[in-house]
This record gives structure tokens, sequence and C-alpha cells, in this order.
């Protein structure tokens, strides 16, 4: 028997399920038939919110220190399901600002010491124009899919079950909760955890819990061209461009609040071709190599909640990261799993609290 099931097989049910193995804990995760790739899967892996010094407190605490916690996980999980140390682009990052947002950003780089210096004309934003910008020099971007596949090795290796099957009820216990799966079998552990992405608010919705999550929809396209030809990250207001180590070039990305269907469609492609053109004009000559979609957990508020349901001892919940599920999720699982093990919180238990909804 479990002692904790994890609901949701995205990058903070994995963390979170890698931190409880390591705390000793038997950890099952069950994960929906993969019809379609999660969020995790589909984001671009920029090891920063998109202009980080516009969010609160409450996720710069999740995301600041996230380049230092991913490159430490590389190193443990080097050589799973092939993870290489390059997987892990420390490319650095430029962001075109105008100046007045400029000095608030210097400002935010200094309270949270985050390395950063001005950049008004980075020298590999071809085409853009001259532009003010901040170049952060220990942001990078970590190949996700590769990340996910290497956490699963990980964990299966030391005995974590994967279940495959969707929840399609939660039913609370003194302790802990019973999960009724598609497949009819109801599995029970003293703790369980929902980390079910843009589908956490259905699962608790029938506890009473109300919170302002929602679906939203993102496209992006990847490009081929010769390794380093974009050897940093570019964000601009228009999107942004992310540089794998092997050449690979993502384009991000759309959005669409509320939609949560899968389909790739020709507007998104168009939108993402005419931001590819304007951020690298050679781009407008290539034909991209694969387009997805992928369906985030967008969330009303800046942060995520994270923490116990209110009135069901040893449930848990993790709902609402949005577009920054990927670069908080290290921070996420650790407080997580201190909660579920009644360890000391790393971080203020109140503002993530879900009875703050």
């Amino acid at each position: 028997m479990a002692d904790v099931l994890i609901a949701g097989a995205g990058i903070v049910g994995l963390l979170s399920a890698f931190e409880l193995t390591k705390r000793g804990r038997r950890v099952t995760v069950i994960d929906a038939p993969a019809l379609y790739p999660p969020a995790s899967w589909a984001g671009g892996g920029i090891l920063s919110p998109l202009f980080a010094w516009r969010y609160a407190d409450p996720m710069n605490r999740l995301t600041v220190d996230a380049p230092a916690r991913y490159r430490r996980l590389v190193d443990e999980l080097a050589g799973h399901a092939g993870l290489r140390g390059d997987d892990l682009n420390d490319s650095g990052l430029w962001v075109a600002v105008g100046e007045a947002e400029r000095e608030r950003a210097l400002a935010w780089a200094r309270l949270w010491e985050v390395p950063c210096q001005r950049a008004d004309e980075h020298e590999h934003l071809s085409g853009a124009g001259r532009q003010p910008g901040l170049w952060f020099p220990e942001i990078g971007n970590i190949r996700n899919p590769r990340m996910l596949k290497a956490l699963r090795s990980w964990l299966s290796r030391r005995g974590v079950r994967f279940r495959t099957a969707a929840v399609k009820r939660i039913e609370p216990r003194r302790r802990g909760a019973s999960l009724w799966l598609s497949d009819g079998e109801c599995l029970t552990a003293p703790a369980v955890l929902v980390s079910s992405g843009a589908w956490t608010a259905g699962l608790l919705a029938p506890l009473g819990v109300r919170l302002p999550l929602f679906p939203a929809k993102g496209e992006m396209l990847l490009y081929r061209l010769a390794p380093g030809r974009v050897p940093a990250i570019i964000l601009t207001e228009q999107g942004y461009l992310i540089p794998r180590a092997d050449g690979a070039v993502l384009v991000g990305s759309t959005l669409e609040e509320g939609e949560g269907s899968h389909y790739r469609s020709v507007t998104g492609r168009w939108a993402l071709e005419r931001k590819a053109a304007r951020l690298l004009p050679e781009l407008a000559d290539q034909r991209p190599m694969a387009h997805w979609a992928g369906v985030r957990p967008g969330c009303a508020r800046g942060w995520p909640y994270l923490g116990e349901v209110p009135g069901c001892s040893g449930l848990f919940a993790a709902a609402g990261h949005h577009r920054n599920g990927l670069v908080a999720a290290p921070a996420s699982a650790e407080f997580l799993a201190r909660l579920m093990c009644a360890e000391t919180p790393s971080l203020p238990v109140g503002d993530y609290s879900l009875s703050s909804s």
C-alpha cells in the first residue's frame, strides 16, 4: 500500500514524488492516459517567469533560484533516460524593456540578488532594431521533455508505481483520501496530492473548494538552425526565442485563456511565424520543424495554491501555476513535501493556502 498518492504526472507531481521518495515515502503516481502532452512537456523551459519583476513576492520565492535548483537536478539525474548536462542550456537571457521599466527591473534584480546588467543592443538580437534591454547571464533553459523522462526513470527505479488512469472522484477520509479511477479501481492513502494541472479545479469543486482556475492554451513552433546561431534566450513583448544546445530554436507563444483544447490552429501558427520573423528575420524563409499546443493551468492570481485542502486532513493540492509550472516546480515540490512530512515549511504557508481563495 502506498503512503502517498499523487494525482498528476506533470513536473510538479513528479518532483513532489521525487522529494517524497527521498524522504522514504512509498509513492504511487496516477497519470491520465496521454492523449495529448501535458503543459510540462509543451512549454519552452525558460528558468524564469517572463518579465519576472512584474510578479508578486510569493511567485518570486518559488522561482528566483530555479537555475541553481535545476542544475542540481540535472547533476543528480544525468544518465537517466538519456538526460545530459547540456540539456540545461546556460545560455543567459536578454530582455527588451523600456527605460522606465528597466529601472524597476534593475531594482528587483538587486533585491533578489539576481545578476543583471544593462544591455541596450544585444549582439544576438538580429532584426529587432536598437532597443533598451537587460542581460541576465545566469538564466538559461531546461529541455523539459528530457527532464520529465529522466524523473520518471529515476522514480521507477526506486519503486514508485505509475498507474495509467484518470481520477474521477476524490473521497476524503479521516486522514488522507480515496481516489476513484476511470478503470473502476479505488486507491486509498493517508496522504494524497492533487496536481492535475488545468483539471484540478474540477476535482476539488465537489469538496467545496472554489479556486479561480481556468485552462489556458498555448502554441509553439520549433525551428532547426546551426548550433549557437541563437546562443541566448531572447524575450520581447511580442514573443521569445529559446535556443537548445543542438541548434533547435523554440518560438513562443500564443495564449488563449479559457481554451482547453490541444488542437494546433492555423491562426496560431501564422501568429508564431510572424513572431519568429520579427525576432530573427532569417526564420521568415525557414519552415518550422514542429508545431504543438498545450494547456496551462491558468490562475486568476499571480502565484499558485499549494497546501492542504481546507477541512480535509492529509489531502493536499498544487494548483494554478499558469505559465510558470516548470520554473516554480522544484521549490513547490520541496514546500509540499515538507508540509506532507510534517517538516518545517520552506516558505510562508499562508501565502499559498487554499483557504485564501
